[in-house]
């Protein structure tokens, strides 16, 4: 039975005692729904920070119908310990699509993003002992749909994104001065593609679209140490909005996304990136297709991947072997995109809002428990 057959029959024989609020969704004991955010959101971003609090921020808004989009400079703190979400300080600009990087030092760097008036050059630091941010210098030019991946020495890496125009340039911010300087280019421009840092300290940049959203199917790595980019073998098909981490056992993994064929146009595709041969190896895929996943993908100490959003459904992969199938685990009540999903400290996932497909923006919380 393929996985969707399996979610069927779940769904079928769900409804044990103890489920939550009476759900008879599969996986329901696993699930759980509490709480709200302070607003609803999607395209936020949501960072695990170093005492085990997630920091929430910005995104936008929507009304049903998709309409009246609004971004928010709002942010909030979830603290597991009391399962309860609190406001912290606003940030200097309302923004969604942007990055959040968590720092060596504690501190987390917002950088670029959309608001109503285009893509953002802005960046500033959150910290999280005080509950401010703070601005500071802007990047070398305005990125929305840009990646930042922190690198091993304590500097991160901020590449391509979209303005007027999609760009390959790229530039490192330092810790330490808290400035940014340009870096070498990537071999292609992209957007909304990933960036994943690899365990001999390179970065791997998977997909985007580029000029004419054009959907990419190529890959390259940026090399630290000479600030370069090569390209590598291609990707099985072309893929954008889709999500690419490492699990705890190395294994980089590429899931989902949208190959531009239709305006939904998802993929179930997953594929493992040989690190040692350099080229990308089909494994088995999704029990659905789904895209806009970049932040909703999320590993699992027991080397696991848990891939929410793009869909109702939510499945497991256990492993990345090539032999295992991922598994249906849990039900949400609809599909939302652009929403997070967390790992935190204790092994649990927080899921939090996206929007639906009536464009409605949710301020919903879920709590995945291994």
């Amino acid at each position: 039975m393929n996985a969707l057959v399996i979610l069927m029959a779940l769904l079928a024989t769900a409804g044990r005692p103890g489920d939550a609020e009476g759900d008879a969704r599969p996986g329901a004991a696993l699930l759980k729904p509490f709480g709200a955010m302070s607003e609803p959101r999607a395209s936020h971003t949501a960072t695990a920070l170093q005492d085990g609090r997630v920091l929430i921020a910005g995104g936008f808004h929507r009304a049903r119908g998709g309409e009246d989009e609004t971004y928010s400079a709002t942010a909030e703190i979830y603290d597991p310990r009391t399962g309860r979400f609190s406001l912290t300080g606003e940030m200097s600009y309302q923004r969604g699509g942007h990055t959040a990087t968590l720092l060596p030092n504690g501190v987390v760097l917002i950088a670029g993003g959309w608001n109503l008036m285009g893509a953002l050059s802005s960046a500033e630091l959150y910290d999280p002992s005080s509950g401010t941010f703070t601005t500071i210098g802007s990047m070398t030019m305005r990125r929305g749909g840009c990646t930042a991946t922190l690198l091993n020495d304590g500097r991160v890496l901020i590449a391509g994104g979209s303005s007027r125009d999609v760009t390959a340039s790229a530039e490192l911010f330092d810790p330490v001065r808290k400035t940014f300087a340009s870096t070498g280019a990537m071999t292609v421009p992209r957007y909304s593609h990933a960036a994943t840092l690899i365990r001999d300290g390179l970065v791997l940049i998977t997909g985007g679209l580029t000029r004419r959203e054009a959907v990419l199917e190529s890959a390259e790595i940026f090399d630290p140490a000479v600030e370069t980019f090569t390209a590598v073998g291609d990707m099985a098909a072309p893929r954008a909005k889709h999500g690419c981490v490492q699990l705890a056992r190395g294994d980089i993994v590429v899931v989902g996304g949208t190959d531009g064929t239709s305006w939904r146009g998802d993929l179930a595709l997953i594929e493992r990136f040989d690190i040692a041969a350099r080229k990308f190896v089909r494994i088995p895929d999704l029990g659905r297709p789904r895209a806009r996943v970049a932040a909703s993908i999320a590993p699992l100490p027991d080397g696991g991947l848990l891939v929410t959003g793009g869909d109702a459904s939510i499945e497991r992969l256990a492993a990345a072997d090539g032999k295992t199938a991922p598994l249906p685990v849990a039900v949400l009540d609809r599909a939302y995109y652009y929403q997070t999903a967390t790992t935190l400290s204790n092994g649990s996932v927080l899921i939090l809002g996206g929007y639906d497909d009536d464009g409605q923006t949710s301020d919903k919380a879920w709590m995945f428990k291994r």
